[in-house]
């Protein structure tokens, strides 16, 4: 939300890499900052209110994000606020996507074939743009996404990842050598393990290989099952390497000679984990009870919307909401975007469909 917009030297609109951080903030937080910043743009937008941010505990000042956007972007670029603001939020959602394409398409997936889950206090309000660029159509968004990667932390297995030097023709793979390497990673991994913690509910191993068609500079790391090598089928280890270059680069050559480059071992260590509740059944009360307010909100191609504002702590298992909308909860705001759809799943997350 800190990040800043600015106009570069050839009066190009930029979002980033520079942020304003906490301190001076964003122009609208009134510690002396001037540069306009995906915060402002929001405020501008009706999308984050002036007088319930952070549960009310925080004053924003609309008339200093209003300022921030025109004088640096909107009267240069010879646009109105509103328009300058919402090419901030839609330059920031395409940044943003480009990170999620890092870890889906430029590893040959498909994007719209997973869920999306978000968290940061800033994250909910920009997922749906972010699932829209991405082709993704359902989106997660759990209570207090704030604490989200820190309740991860908390509550995450723990890895070490190992990889040792491993030059070998597939054809002609000397599995004894291959395992030995793989055994002792293993140890010292399960040793790792043992001096990070005195209570793992269990060790689990997984092995890797990194692989490539004779002839080729860079390598793929391929999955493999340790059954393939206690049987030492190589075709089989073939056939998975083919799969993974096919999913990657969208082609494979299995009849081309293969290279083992390296061995790689992930060593879990299974942490115990607290009990999830749940809601064992829905409310059937509906979510207006949760309504809290009107407000207009500038969403793109259709201006200012009058559109209702909810409290999430009064949402509940069972509860449908129709976009435009806004849920608020104490340290974040969920856009729910025109065409989409919200329902209350039984842990309290919203589960976002996304429309077209």
């Amino acid at each position: 939300g800190g990040s800043i917009a600015a106009l570069n030297e050839g009066g190009a609109l930029r979002v980033g890499p520079r942020s304003a951080g906490s301190e001076p903030g964003p122009a609208c937080y009134g510690r002396g900052g001037t540069q306009p910043t995906v915060t402002d743009a929001n405020l501008v937008l009706g999308r984050i209110d002036a007088e319930h941010f952070l549960g009310g505990t925080m004053k924003l000042d609309v008339s200093a994000a209003v300022d921030a956007v025109s004088d640096r972007l909107a009267k240069p670029l010879n646009l109105d606020v509103q328009t300058a603001a919402n090419g901030v939020l839609r330059i920031a959602v395409t940044a943003m996507s480009y990170a999620v394409k890092g870890v889906t398409t430029e590893r040959g997936l498909d994007a719209g074939a997973f869920a999306m889950i978000v968290y940061g206090g800033a994250g909910p309000l920009h997922a749906s743009a972010i699932a829209r660029e991405l082709g993704i159509r359902r989106v997660i968004i759990p209570f207090s996404p704030g604490h989200f990667s820190a309740y991860g932390m908390l509550f995450s297995d723990l890895r070490y990842d190992y990889v040792r030097s491993c030059f070998q023709s597939l054809s002609l793979a000397v599995f004894d050598e291959i395992e030995r390497l793989y055994g002792e990673m293993e140890g010292t991994g399960r040793d790792a393990v043992s001096a990070a913690t005195s209570q793992p509910k269990s060790i689990e191993f997984k092995r890797f290989a990194d692989m490539r068609y004779v002839g080729q500079e860079h390598a793929v790391t391929v999955e493999l099952p340790q059954q393939l090598f206690d049987n030492r089928d190589v075709d089989a280890i073939k056939h998975a390497f083919d799969e993974v270059h096919l999913q990657r680069y969208g082609t494979c050559a299995p009849k081309e000679a293969v290279q083992i480059v390296s061995v790689r071992t992930s060593v879990i260590g299974k942490m115990p984990k607290p009990p999830q509740e749940t809601s064992p059944t829905a409310s059937g009360n509906g979510a207006e009870k949760a309504l809290v307010r009107t407000k207009d909100v500038f969403f793109e191609y259709a201006g200012f919307v009058e559109t209702p504002v909810y409290d999430r702590a009064l949402l509940s298992y069972g509860d449908h909401i129709s976009g435009p909308a806004l849920i608020e909860e104490y340290a974040s705001t969920t856009v729910v975007l025109p065409t989409d759809r919200v329902a209350i799943d039984s842990f309290g997350n919203l589960d976002i469909e996304i429309g077209e």
